[in-house]
């Protein structure tokens, strides 16, 4: 490990810059490299270690690994946020749209296709309502919100705004509370890292069951969690059990899929890549030593299996925003599609943070909130 990196892996150290470079990187490498195990039941530690090595070797070629739709709408949501200087739903939804149009393959799944579609029709006026519509009225509880959620804690200081945009642009996809809270969950999750919260680990979930018990109060999120016989608040019974994981220590990867999940729900992936990068914050037995924090989440993300991509995606951007970019290995960088792009928004993402706005979170969309519908008794699809 080069000084700069053990400067950059020790937390505390790092420039807030660094840190917004880190995220935005550390999503995008951690969807391209996690592409390879997507769907996997079992993966070992040499096949992701073999995978990881591979990117070092400058033998390999000019082989790029390609991202998915979670980089792909991210970009969407940086873009929107940096061109409108703030939230407009109207904006986002046109480029979610258009990207779509594009590059639809791009793995999107087959519910959010057909939001898009929807999105891409000039004659819509409320951008809110193919979300709201699908499924019966019931919406989507997949992790296609929380996956690009991360700009938003790059463009907004204040842990209040975080929580309303990350809200509001996962609904545009995403109508079930257990949809849109994931997306908050993950964006207040970057919050934190971006701070240096990480540093004290007991305090950045803490902080973290906190916001979600005040979050998951709302009416709605309720009747949803009923409808779907989970417990009252479900995402904090879910950071109660990455505690649990986190003060066992030695847990394996098999109790971790049983507690947490690896799947495409927004539940039951987003606590789960909290737990990587919280896991990963030590030197882990079958893990080379040379490895610091950020390759080690992702090295972990990967061997769970599952929704590698975008576990992988998500944890990438909470330990980005910890250890900054100084911590990511350059040949990772270059091996992926996108990560040079994900640097220059990040850049740009810190300038807009820092910028002085005469009423700071104040958006498009304050004139016209969406009025989230509430599950019936049968489950929303998680695509």
């Amino acid at each position: 490990m080069t000084s700069a990196v053990k400067l950059a892996a020790l937390g505390g150290q790092v420039s807030t810059l660094s840190r917004f470079r880190g995220a935005l990187v550390g999503a995008v490498l951690g969807d391209c490299i996690g592409g390879e195990f997507e769907g996997a039941e079992d993966v070992p530690f040499d096949r992701v270690l073999q995978h990881l090595s591979g990117l070092e070797d400058d033998t390999r070629g000019d082989g790029i690994l390609q991202y998915s739709d979670d980089t792909a709408m991210m970009r969407c949501v940086s873009h929107s946020l940096l061109t409108r200087t703030g939230f407009d739903e109207q904006d986002m939804a046109r480029r979610f749209a258009k990207e779509y149009s594009l590059a639809p393959g791009r793995g999107y799944g087959s519910g959010v296709v057909q939001v898009l579609r929807k999105l891409a029709s000039p004659q819509l006026s409320d951008v809110f309502q193919p979300a709201q519509a699908q499924f019966g009225g019931r919406g989507s509880f997949g992790n296609g919100g929380a996956m690009r959620a991360a700009p938003f804690a790059l463009a907004f200081k204040n842990a209040a705004d975080v929580r309303r945009y990350s809200r509001l642009g996962a609904m545009l996809t995403h109508s079930c509370s257990l949809g849109y809270n994931g997306a908050v969950l993950q964006a207040l999750a970057v919050h934190l890292s971006l701070q240096g919260t990480l540093a004290l680990p007991q305090e950045f979930i803490n902080k973290l069951i906190s916001e979600m018990e005040a979050v998951e109060k709302d009416e709605t999120a309720q009747r949803d969690s009923k409808a779907l016989n989970l417990a009252e608040f479900p995402y904090c019974a879910r950071l109660h059990k990455v505690k649990e994981l986190m003060e066992r220590n030695g847990a394996s990867i098999e109790e971790v899929i049983s507690e947490l999940g690896n799947g495409i729900a927004a539940l039951e992936s987003v606590p789960t890549a909290i737990f990587c990068v919280l896991h990963c914050l030590e030197a882990r037995e079958g893990l080379p030593e040379h490895y610091g924090g950020l390759e080690r989440t992702i090295a972990y993300s990967l061997a769970l299996g599952g929704d590698t991509d975008t576990i992988a995606c998500m944890a990438g951007a909470i330990a980005g925003a910890h250890y900054g970019i100084l911590a990511i290995p350059q040949s990772w960088q270059r091996s992926c599609e996108g990560a040079e792009e994900a640097d220059q928004l990040a850049e740009r993402l810190y300038k807009l943070y820092h910028l002085e706005r005469p009423e700071d979170g104040m958006t498009m969309s304050d004139s016209n909130q969406p009025h989230s519908h509430g599950s019936s008794q049968h489950p929303p699809n998680s695509d």
